[in-house]
């Protein structure tokens, strides 16, 4: 590939991460760098990496924030081109090297270049060589020239949707809107469409797949991002209080209203409304949205006047809307009002490109909670989870990750803090034949030498178990549950390394019943009283 070849990537290339990576490709073959990216700048001042040669491919939507990277934030105040020769400073890429899951050598040649368009800082377009001397063959002009036609790619979609793969990446539960496949980004470029406009959306999907990031994007990159976005699980409101819920009520109206009180959508007034499960809503409920959508009015539980309310409905389910309309569970005007533009979120058993980068993000999260340096994946591990079904989708891989984090915590038998894990294919749960990962059975706990009953043999049928002979006292229950509690929380305390909330999550119970337990117990000493 020539330079020719790269120029004409802007014009021919159907989208921008494919110019993007032509003009990479063009770059690598004039250089001797071992990884070369693109990273674009979001509104919140992080970069994330939108395009790449030589990294690992959980590399992709990766995002730094510079003020914790020296390198990155040289670069982003950088008039032109800028070579880093200080060994001292970290590499924000250690780690991600192709091939390599060890850190960058320390001395080896560094490059980066900003990314302007129309005089704002778009991103960075950056070059590592194993081989100190390895980007010596580059002249500074060089760089300008391939940056200049980053930055013209960068301006083939610049806008809404440039900062919205990053920032949705970087959403807790996370996820974000998930991945860099060609499945997400057609959802980003729908989210980029609809969020500035004001009518209603319906996001379709299975359970976890991130239904609700897709409506923070479509808040936050809307104009009615600085009100609020109210958020409205319908299938938790019990079915004798959703108008009341959603619509307010005056004091008095039912048994129990004691006072007045504003519904959610007028607290969602001129913002964004997301009712999530919106097929769980009874028809009455149902009637009072119609309204709501067509009119812009609502009517709080007893009172005779209906309000004026302004705020944009977000609807999600997880539901055939159009069979509950056939079956009569659904109102065929409300759907037909919410069906405007449906974006359907795809599951991730049809996006398993984006599983890698997942996983690496969902690690980086639980490690930075642990205090980790770092948690890394093998290569059969990696291959395991990329392969299996995850009928749970986005949710259930991240539990898959934070469980196989914890499986080798206790593995080791020590704690998180300061040390890199790397997850092997043991950590991750077992996948059944549909592909899909099944947690292991619980262990059947015996008595030492105790063999198991035989089926359909009653215990009565047979001689004690070795080790048990008759007569052999028999501890009172509650002192044997108690026994058994101190031991699993002495185990748990010990394997989080004295963090209470660690412990929490290793007992399924939560931080703050973890710590007293622990000090009820003895385990661990109780916090001294507060002098007045």
């Amino acid at each position: 590939m020539t330079l020719l070849d790269a120029v004409l990537s802007l014009s021919e290339a159907p989208a921008r991460d494919e110019a993007l990576q032509r003009i990479l490709r063009a770059l690598a073959q004039a250089t001797a760098a071992d990884a070369l990216s693109v990273l674009t700048a979001a509104e919140d001042g992080s970069v994330g990496v939108a395009a790449q040669i030589g990294l690992s491919p959980a590399a992709l939507g990766l995002s730094f924030n510079p003020a914790e990277h020296p390198r990155l934030r040289r670069a982003t105040l950088a008039a032109g081109p800028i070579r880093f020769l200080d060994p001292s400073e970290p590499d924000p890429y250690s780690g991600w090297l192709l091939g390599s899951a060890g850190e960058i050598h320390p001395i080896h040649a560094c490059m980066a270049v900003p990314l302007r368009v129309q005089g704002r800082l778009a991103g960075l377009l950056t070059l590592d060589a194993c081989d100190p001397h390895g980007l010596r063959g580059l002249r500074d002009e060089d760089a300008r020239m391939f940056a200049g036609l980053c930055a013209g790619a960068l301006r083939l979609d610049i806008g809404p949707g440039t900062a919205l793969a990053a920032g949705a990446r970087r959403a807790a539960g996370g996820g974000a809107l998930p991945g860099g496949s060609a499945a997400m980004r057609r959802v980003e470029r729908e989210i980029a469409v609809l969020a500035p406009l004001s009518v209603p959306v319906l996001v379709t999907g299975e359970t976890g797949v991130g239904k609700e990031l897709v409506a923070r994007a479509l808040h936050e990159r809307s104009p009615r991002a600085s009100r609020a976005l109210v958020i409205v699980n319908c299938a938790a409101i019990p079915a004798q209080l959703v108008e009341s819920e959603l619509f307010g009520h005056r004091k008095g109206a039912f048994t129990g209203a004691t006072a007045a009180r504003a519904g959610r959508f007028e607290a969602a007034h001129g913002g964004t409304i997301f009712l999530d499960e919106i097929g769980e809503l009874p028809l009455a409920a149902q009637a009072q949205l119609l309204r709501a959508l067509q009119e812009g009015e609502i009517q709080p539980v007893g009172e005779d006047r209906a309000r004026r309310v302004e705020a944009r409905v977000v609807a999600a389910t997880n539901r055939d809307l159009r069979r509950e309309v056939a079956e009569g569970r659904f109102r065929a005007d409300l759907f037909h009002r919410l069906w405007v533009y449906p974006i359907c979120v795809p599951p991730l058993r049809e996006r398993r490109e984006d599983i890698p980068a997942l996983c690496e993000r969902f690690a980086a999260e639980i490690a930075d909670e642990l205090g980790a340096a770092q948690v890394d994946f093998d290569e059969p591990t990696l291959r395991a989870l990329t392969q299996a079904g995850w009928p749970g989708n986005v949710r259930e891989l991240k539990n898959a990750v934070e469980r196989a984090v914890l499986r080798r915590m206790m593995a080791e038998g020590t704690g998180a803090a300061g040390r890199t894990l790397v997850l092997r294919r043991e950590d991750v749960d077992d996948a059944d034949e549909h592909g899909a990962l099944a947690r292991p059975g619980a262990p059947r706990i015996e008595l030492p030498g105790e063999r198991p009953w035989p089926a359909g043999e009653l215990p009565g049928e047979r001689p004690w178990p070795a080790g048990v002979p008759p007569g052999a006292p028999v501890e009172p229950l509650v002192e044997a549950l108690e026994r058994a509690r101190r031991e699993a929380f002495a185990r748990a305390f010990r394997a989080a390394g004295g963090n209470a909330a660690m412990a929490g999550r290793l007992l399924g119970v939560s931080r703050s019943f973890a710590y007293k337990e622990a000090v009820r117990l003895g385990l661990i000493p109780a916090p001294e009283p507060r002098r007045r």
